[in-house]
Formats: C-alpha cells, sequence, structure tokens
C-alpha cells in the first residue's frame, strides 16, 4: 500500500539499472540477456524495473505466474519465463498470458495445456529443482512424445559462481555441455549469472545471460566490482532527539547502555520497514557524511542512533543504505546473511522514488 506520509524513502536510479545491465552482459559477450525480476525485483518495483530496461534486454524472468500475470497487466511483451513448478490450476494461465514454463518434472509434461512454450531446468549441482543429468533419456523421449507443447529452451543454475576459484563451477558446466550434446536443436540455452559472467570469462555463457541482483548493483557473492553501481538509497529522517546519560540502558532487552552523557536520536524504521533486527547494535548510517551507530535491539517501527554530543535537530536527513552510507552488501555482512534477504526484505512502507 502506498503511504501518504512515508517515513522513508527509496531513490532508485534507473539509469544506473541500464549501465549495470551493459556492464555485465560486456563482460559476457553473449547476444542475449535475461532480466530477473522475481520477488517485485528484489524489492526495487517488477513493473518500474522492467520498464525501465525492456529495450536493453529479451527476456524477463519471475518466480511464479501471478509476478508473470503482473508484467503482463503493465505492459511488458517481452518473453518472460517462470521459474515456479507449473500446476494444474496455473496451466492456463501460461496460455493465456503468454508465459513460458519450466519443466523439471516428467508429471509437468502432462500438466500443460497445448501451445505451451517451455524451457528443460536440469539440477547439475544446485540440489532445489529439476532433472538429474542422467535423466536425459527420459527426458527427451518425452519432450518428442509432447510436440504439442514448444521447447523453446534448457537451462541450469551454477551454485557456487558467485566468487572466483570454484572447481565446482567447471563441474558443472562440463554437466551441462554433456547434458546439451542430447538436445541439439533446442535453440536458447542458459546457464549463466551474473557471478558467472564476472568470475569466469572462460567458460562459454551460451546464448543468454541471467541477471537479477547484479543489475541492481550487487554481485551474489563476497566480491564487490567498482563496475557494478547499487541503484537504491534509503534515506530517512531524524524523527526525535533526547539526550541520554552515561549508564541508561536503550531498547528491549537492554542490549546497550550508554558508555558516556550524550544525545539519542530515534529514526521511524524498524524491522517492519526492512531493518533486521539481527543488525541490532551493529549497523551505521550517514548523517551529513559522518558515520553514527545504530543502538540497542531494532523495534518494530524505529531504531536508536547514539549521537555522541551531536544534537542535531528532528527532521535531519540520515542515509540508511546506499549513497554515502552502507551499501546492503555491508549490511548482510553485518547482519550475518546474503545480500538477496537485505534487499527483499525491505517492505512495501518505504516509498519507492524512481529516477531517470
Amino acid at each position: 500500500m502506498k503511504q501518504h506520509f512515508p517515513n522513508s524513502i527509496a531513490e532508485i536510479d534507473l539509469n544506473l539499472l541500464k549501465q549495470n545491465i551493459y556492464n555485465i552482459n560486456e563482460r559476457a559477450g553473449v547476444s542475449k540477456v535475461l532480466a530477473v525480476v522475481k520477488c517485485n525485483a528484489y524489492s526495487h518495483g517488477s513493473t518500474q524495473v522492467a520498464r525501465a530496461v525492456r529495450q536493453d534486454v529479451d527476456w524477463f524472468a519471475v518466480a511464479n505466474v501471478d509476478e508473470g500475470i503482473e508484467l503482463r497487466m503493465n505492459g511488458i511483451t517481452k518473453p518472460i519465463l517462470v521459474y515456479g513448478v507449473p500446476r494444474y490450476e496455473t496451466a492456463a494461465a501460461y496460455q493465456t498470458h503468454n508465459l513460458t514454463a519450466t519443466i523439471s518434472d516428467l508429471t509437468h509434461f502432462s500438466i500443460l495445456m497445448d501451445g505451451t512454450s517451455y524451457h528443460l531446468n536440469f539440477d547439475t549441482g544446485m540440489g532445489r529443482l529439476g532433472f538429474f543429468p542422467d535423466h536425459f533419456q527420459e527426458v527427451r523421449k518425452m519432450a518428442v512424445a509432447n510436440q504439442r507443447l514448444i521447447c523453446s529452451g534448457i537451462y541450469s543454475h551454477y551454485a557456487s559462481a558467485d566468487d572466483p576459484g570454484s572447481d565446482f563451477v567447471y563441474e558443472q558446466h562440463h554437466r551441462f555441455k554433456e547434458i546439451l550434446s542430447h538436445f541439439p536443436e533446442v535453440p536458447m540455452v542458459h546457464m549463466s549469472n551474473t557471478g558467472a559472467a564476472a568470475n569466469y570469462q572462460d567458460l562459454d555463457h551460451f546464448n543468454m545471460i541471467r541477471t537479477g541482483l547484479g543489475m541492481l548493483g550487487y554481485n551474489s557473492g563476497h566480491t564487490v566490482y567498482d563496475w557494478l553501481k547499487p541503484v537504491l538509497t534509503w534515506k530517512t529522517e531524524i524523527a526525535q532527539i533526547r539526550p541520554v546519560k552515561k549508564g541508561v540502558p536503550v531498547s528491549y532487552s537492554s542490549t546497550w547502555i550508554a558508555p558516556e552523557d550524550g544525545y539519542l536520536a530515534t529514526l521511524p524504521v524498524g524491522y517492519g520497514d526492512g531493518v533486521p533486527r539481527s543488525i541490532s547494535n551493529r549497523l551505521r548510517v550517514s548523517i551529513n557524511g559522518e558515520f553514527y551507530s545504530q543502538v540497542g535491539n531494532v523495534t518494530m517501527d524505529m531504531c536508536m542512533i547514539f549521537l555522541g554530543d551531536a544534537k542535531l535537530p528532528p527532521g535531519t536527513g540520515v542515509t540508511l543504505m546506499g549513497g554515502d552510507g552502507w551499501s546492503a552488501s555491508e549490511w548482510a555482512k553485518s547482519a550475518n546473511t546474503n545480500t538477496h534477504e537485505i534487499v527483499t526484505n525491505l517492505t512495501e512502507r518505504i516509498s519507492r522514488i524512481y529516477l531517470g
């Protein structure tokens, strides 16, 4: 629900988004790009992101049929791949809205309606969905027997391409190449994500590169690339400031006690907005170019910042993420999670503004 009086704002730079896609594809050297906009484009706004890059990409990917329908209802005409498992309840939607299904089990051939386009998904080591490599004969037989469906692609997914130096990446690549030898007529082949394009440029990236978090400015792993620019900057303002005495505890469970007299700023954001409670007493925010520590347990709607002897007025701007503040990757490291979780947890209470 759109907030009429939002407590915080996320500015999303669409020009940086387009530049990130260009930089990723330049390294992959492939002819096509698939933009992954599942989970509301990792909380960046699937419709707005898709509209901004539809001239720069060839495909989109979503997690489920509903996400694909939303794109179609908002004017997106490029091909859309649905990663999720097809069901009898959703079979008609693939046809009605021209969505491409993923077939990852033999039963899916009988679920989909005549004329539905699909991509085969093989599990080369991700351990999530997909056919096992040694099942290629049964898969091929079913694909040939089901000419009523249209096999328009085949793909797999790397498990450890987010950072360089993984032998398992090459092992998976070899397995996939073996599978492809049995499906020479399938026109679209894709496996590489942003990490594979960045870290393993010696690999065959096939027809198409997939990018989700990468186009938003982040590598999924620990390696940071200066040619990927975070597109989102999350800002708020100080809601209230109050003095705090040395020795006084702050917030639930009294996990922080003031080490000296000073000022405490209360910010109108908490885990209801996307500040994970696990980052309590670890996060640092930027105010006027200076970093200040978040203190005490993060609460649902608010968190506190220790300003020391800086008595800043209410309404002072605060950068929570991006810009001159911590990146989402730094948030993730401090919260002991991954960048995906940090950005996808940014809730609808944050007002989005699109620049460019």
